[in-house]
């Protein structure tokens, strides 16, 4: 069996990370950490939060959204991040059975491996799909053999299960990362758990 995992909020705790270059970015804010992450968690864009509560122009919006993707990958914002916890152990006991690999939706495919790397996970995986924002996801899957209908995709998004769909994987949603249940329930995933460690892959 094949596992595609997703990274950030799905491996990685990267909340961190997101949290404290959006305070860097807008100084006047006074959001607290969980109240960045429950607006974010219930789909709110960063484009919404900073128009309404920051009466931000579309033009200062889009030097917000600029800047953001120039910096979010910086190794000296990566540095914050951390593996979701118990996240090691799970992967080497699901690589004693499975074939797993990595697609993620970063900029850098450098950084990215770079931070599998400092993790100890570089053995873990058969490969690191990494799509530059140059590709989908479904045409990186694509490129490998995958059993359709018994494969899975990992990820906290939408868009990840939309991809496994798209491709005909098995789909688990994890509440990790960047949206809550609700959020989650709309695009119909096989499986939800609190963490990719809860999962479980039957054959």
């Amino acid at each position: 069996m094949n596992i595609f995992f997703d990274l950030d909020g799905t491996l990685v705790d990267a909340s961190d990370r997101l949290f404290r270059l959006f305070q860097f970015l807008v100084p006047n804010s006074e959001l607290t950490k969980d109240s960045y992450w429950k607006l974010k968690k219930n789909k709110i864009s960063h484009a919404e939060i900073l128009r309404n509560q920051f009466k931000y122009s579309d033009q200062q919006i889009k030097e917000f959204e600029n800047t953001w993707l120039h910096m979010i990958e910086l190794p000296e914002w990566i540095a914050l991040d951390k593996p979701v916890e118990n996240s090691t152990l799970f992967l080497w006991e699901q690589k004693k059975i499975h074939s797993l690999f990595v697609v993620t939706a970063r900029q850098s495919e450098e950084q990215a491996l770079m931070q599998i790397q400092r993790y100890g996970w570089e053995s873990i995986f058969e490969d690191v799909l990494v799509t530059k924002h140059q590709q989908e996801k479904s045409e990186m899957i694509l490129t490998k053999e995958i059993n359709i209908g018994s494969d899975w995709i990992v990820g906290d998004t939408g868009k990840d299960i939309e991809t496994g769909k798209r491709v005909g994987l098995l789909t688990a949603a994890v509440l990790s990362g960047f949206l809550n249940q609700e959020k989650l329930l709309e695009y119909k995933p096989d499986i939800i758990v609190n963490s990719v460690v809860d999962l479980v892959f039957d054959e």
